[in-house]
């Protein structure tokens, strides 16, 4: 992966999951093979591909990878390709640019809903869980929820953005159509329309609140404040994960070693992320240490997938309802971590 020098407002999509910035394309169009496919002398090693979001978990593993051959070591060659948002990611998979993606709830179960028909995509790893993302607004415009009323949000789509303003909407008794929605593709065309004019409000993530702050915009409300969090899943298509358990589950662990040694080692990590991407180091440390690093697939983590899914086929976003389960394979995270899958289906 070729790290560019980043402004420190792409480190929303270190937030999420699910869901903002940045754009590259320099994924090889080899997929994850075991070295005995191509020609190693060592049948262990095996190359993986994963499209990443600007700061994101497996973003930070490349860069730990670049500076001390962590993941060479272990005989997994990682190839990252950089996307602006999650659910770009799951169109990289479905063109066989990427073996793993990621998305935030409401993206991946609206895609799935809106694919049905061809849709292979399956979840298999919860990375996060997050409630620092606050609605941000022009403090002229909008300083409490019902303000929204004839002004503008700003959001993107397809991602959960959607559907924090529906939560909102809903809570408050707003009617949508009060409130005109622009979508943008990325956190600094928001910055823009913040600057100019062109926008009242934003979702956006913790490490992004001071570029709003500095537009001279103002919290309204969080999603803690609407009981709702931001989980994020990593995502593969089933064949995949049948074909390459094993190679995915090994990685899953050597991940977890390597966040144990960025803990460890947090102040020249934070040192390498500085030099390869020109964020601030303690900001980036405030950010890891108030962040989970590791695998699981909890009850919760269904229930919520299953929320979401009935909150999109309500409200319009598909057409034909569906069974989330049927979208879903561990097999992987229980063989590398057998106590970390622990959820029932109960649709």
């Amino acid at each position: 992966m070729k790290i560019y020098k980043l402004i420190v407002s792409l480190f929303l999509a270190f937030s999420l999951t699910i869901s903002v910035t940045g754009c590259g394309s320099n994924a090889s169009s080899v997929s994850a093979k075991t070295n005995d496919e191509v020609g190693s002398d060592n049948p262990d090693e095996f190359t993986i591909r994963i499209g990443v979001n600007s700061l994101d978990n497996n973003f930070l593993l490349k860069i730990l990878d670049n500076h001390t051959g962590f993941l060479k070591d272990k005989g997994i060659n990682l190839e990252t390709t950089e996307f602006s948002a999650g659910i770009n990611t799951i169109d990289a998979i479905t063109t066989d640019t990427v073996d793993i993606g990621l998305f935030a709830t409401y993206a991946g179960v609206n895609r799935i809903g809106n694919t049905l028909s061809d849709s292979k995509l399956r979840a298999f790893a919860m990375i996060d869980k997050s409630s620092n993302y606050k609605l941000y607004a022009n403090p002229d415009t909008v300083t409490k929820p019902e303000d929204l009323v004839g002004h503008i949000g700003v959001s993107q789509a397809g991602v959960v953005f959607e559907y924090y303003y529906g939560e909102l909407f809903n809570q408050y008794g707003i009617d949508p159509k009060d409130v005109t929605i622009t979508n943008v593709g990325s956190v600094q065309e928001a910055l823009a329309l913040a600057a100019n004019g062109g926008g009242d409000a934003y979702w956006t993530g913790s490490a992004n609140y001071g570029k709003f702050e500095e537009k001279g915009w103002k919290p309204v409300i969080g999603i803690d404040d609407l009981g709702i969090y931001m989980y994020t899943f990593l995502v593969a298509d089933e064949s995949y994960l049948q074909a390459h358990q094993h190679e995915v589950a090994k990685y899953l662990q050597a991940s977890e070693e390597g966040f144990k040694y960025i803990d460890e080692n947090l102040d020249e990590f934070a040192e390498w992320v500085t030099a390869d991407t020109g964020l601030d180091k303690e900001i980036f440390k405030a950010e890891w240490n108030s962040r989970r690093h590791y695998y699981s697939f909890e009850q919760e983590a269904y229930d919520d997938l299953v929320k979401i899914k009935n909150w999109c086929y309500e409200n319009g976003r598909f057409d034909t309802n569906y069974k989330i389960e049927e979208y879903i394979n561990t097999d992987a995270l229980a063989e590398a971590f057998p106590d970390r899958v622990d959820w029932k289906a109960t649709e």
